[in-house]
């Protein structure tokens, strides 16, 4: 059998897709792959940061169409790409084992968040990761960053920044310990991570009964009840990468730890807040209601 497998064109996007083929194949040793490259609106607009992107899932949609379209069986994310809600005919069916979800800050120094010199240019592009930087760091300069990982970190190593902040899992996936700069790991109250970060996903056609339920076989039971817990609290919120909003769930022997925040534009107020409970969709609701809760007539904006 061959599986058509869509998914975005960059080194780390295809590193992702192998890994996930590799555990499909551990589930199905005979399958064969077609990767079907898509570009998407995130990769072709690189002069804006994201939230100035009037799209959805910029990093999503074209992958998505391509199962869609029939031209691919199924799409490969990384799971903090998808929006909240997808198109009707397709369901997340895959998540692969969780690598750290956690940010951290990318400097030639090794600065952690308190290290930072007064005044450095961190460069990021993620409405949450600066406002959470501004909340933590008000002296230092918040500096737009696009790019692929590579592009990112070439540009520390530059000294166009003095430090990024990015993704904790895409590096590790892209380098291991070999990293080109040192990465310091942020604490997630420090700066609460993007819902589904550092889970690879895979989303197929929901009335594709056999595809699905491979999907489901090879997915990690842990990260599949934190994607969940988590995309149901990224759906309450109305969160994206338009909104200041981290939301991390861990799964335990005892059940399903939430930590949930917010943080305004400009730094000057942020909040935090936990749940706890057994069934992922109702920890992640109980999280969203907490956080309303705790910025009262304020909202989530």
């Amino acid at each position: 059998m061959k599986l058509r497998i869509a998914t975005r064109g960059s080194r780390l996007s295809l590193l992702q897709t192998e890994l996930f083929a590799g555990s499909l194949k551990e589930v199905e040793p005979d399958l064969e792959f077609e990767i079907v490259v898509v570009k998407t609106v995130g990769d072709l607009v690189q002069d804006r940061p994201l939230y100035a992107i009037n799209v959805k899932g910029v990093f999503e949609k074209e992958v998505n169409l391509a199962v869609l379209r029939g031209q691919a069986d199924i799409a490969v994310h990384s799971l903090k790409d998808l929006p909240s809600e997808i198109h009707e005919e397709l369901t997340v069916a895959g998540y692969s084992r969780r690598d750290p979800p956690y940010d951290v800050v990318a400097s030639v120094e090794g600065y952690g968040i308190q290290d930072l010199p007064r005044g450095a240019k961190i460069g990021t592009s993620s409405v949450r990761r600066a406002a959470f930087l501004k909340a933590l760091r008000p002296d230092v300069n918040i500096v737009p960053l696009r790019g692929n990982v590579d592009t990112r970190l070439n540009k520390v190593l530059a000294g166009v920044v003095d430090a990024a902040v990015l993704a904790e899992a895409g590096v590790r996936r892209l380098y291991g310990e070999g990293a080109p700069v040192k990465i310091k790991r942020i604490q997630p109250d420090e700066i609460p991570p993007a819902p589904g970060q550092g889970i690879v996903a895979a989303v197929a056609r929901r009335d594709d009964g056999g595809i699905v339920d491979l999907l489901r076989k090879a997915s990690d039971p842990r990260a599949a009840l934190e994607a969940r817990a988590e995309r149901t609290f990224l759906r309450e919120v109305g969160g994206g990468c338009h909104m200041a909003v981290g939301g991390f769930a861990t799964a335990t022997a005892n059940g399903i730890e939430f930590l949930a925040g917010w943080a305004s534009a400009d730094g000057g107020r942020k909040v935090l807040v936990r749940a706890f409970g057994e069934v992922p969709e109702e920890v992640g609701a109980r999280a969203a209601r907490a956080l309303k809760s705790a910025l009262g007539h304020h909202g989530l904006r």
